[in-house]
């Protein structure tokens, strides 16, 4: 005897079918062989699944501040401007494009004719650059905060990036043709005293807006491959038992926000007193993983402004209740 075909029968099948094609990927067409459907019957289980509620929908918008998130912790961070994206995303790659979009947006009014701004390198950064819209009139000067790492990814191709922001601003930007990271504390001397690297070094004192990414200490594994030539083992058991929790242009602070000065050695980049300096200093992180990075860049003065999501936000407001 052929069972009765019940509305629960019906509700399990919308969520199969519903579950194979949203958290599965796969095909309305591999779903009707699979199921043994045809993809008209697919099609209208997919459109009651969303009509019953089953599938719930939720298009994240780049722009959206969750303004309460902010100025709570725009108060507790003592930041003079605090931008949080919506969303909790854990996926690394949506979270750097999302900031990335805020980052660029901020920008566009951030940058007055005739700024001289400073980047620094990362995924994120590499985003913001990315996400820039054309307003070739600014009229900037673009100025690396750091070297560079030979053939290695473009995320972290200081030149590239600043040279994005010359097109896409209008303006020049300036080269640090020189290695991020050296060995020997001779050579780091004679490169930092060079005609090559000095008067770009000079030229921070002159930087308007500083604009960078803010690393934690647990890189992630496909980083620290990138790393591997530069960021032995030893290093980062020195980091750890230093406390370091994050980086700037790899100058390393703790979470209160001491500069960890022996971390990493020989590193040509600005340094984070020199940072402080500047007027206008923009951090750009999210991540649940970077709350005690972002911490450490506040209270140590590194930045006033924060660019960052809700998922961070949300990891650091309990870190810091009094």
């Amino acid at each position: 005897m052929t069972k009765n075909y019940t509305a629960s029968d019906h509700l399990r099948l919308m969520h199969t079918v519903a579950e194979l094609y949203y958290l599965e990927g796969k095909t309305q067409l591999e779903i009707a062989d699979v199921m043994g459907l045809s993809r008209s019957k697919v099609l209208r289980l997919l459109q009651e699944a969303r009509e019953e509620g089953i599938v719930q929908i939720s298009v994240i918008n780049p722009f959206e501040s969750v303004e309460t998130l902010a100025n709570t912790l725009q108060l507790k961070l003592g930041l003079s401007t605090v931008i949080v994206v919506a969303g909790q995303s854990n996926e690394p790659t949506h979270v750097r494009k999302r900031l990335g979009y805020a980052a660029a947006h901020y920008m566009g009014s951030a940058l007055r004719q005739g700024t001289t701004l400073g980047i620094g390198w990362g995924r994120t950064l590499y985003e913001v650059a990315q996400a820039l819209e054309a307003e070739p009139t600014r009229n900037l000067t673009i100025v690396p905060f750091m070297g560079g790492l030979g053939q290695i990814t473009p995320s972290f191709q200081v030149h590239a990036m600043a040279r994005t922001f010359s097109e896409k601003f209008g303006g020049t930007w300036k080269t640090l043709y020189a290695p991020a990271l050296v060995e020997d504390a001779a050579i780091y001397s004679a490169l930092m005293a060079s005609r090559d690297i000095m008067p770009i070094s000079t030229m921070w004192n002159e930087v308007d807006v500083a604009l960078f990414g803010i690393g934690n200490i647990d890189l992630g594994e496909d980083v620290q491959m990138l790393f591997a030539d530069y960021m032995t083992g030893n290093v980062y058991d020195r980091l750890r038992d230093m406390n370091a929790v994050g980086d700037i242009c790899m100058r390393f602070f703790d979470m209160d926000g001491n500069v960890i000065n022996n971390g990493l050695e020989h590193v040509i980049s600005i340094e984070l007193d020199h940072l402080k300096k500047i007027p206008h200093r923009i951090g750009v992180a999210g991540g649940a993983a970077k709350a005690s990075a972002i911490i450490g860049a506040a209270r140590g003065g590194f930045i006033n402004t924060l660019i960052t999501d809700e998922a961070a936000v949300r990891q650091i407001l309990p870190l810091i209740e009094d």
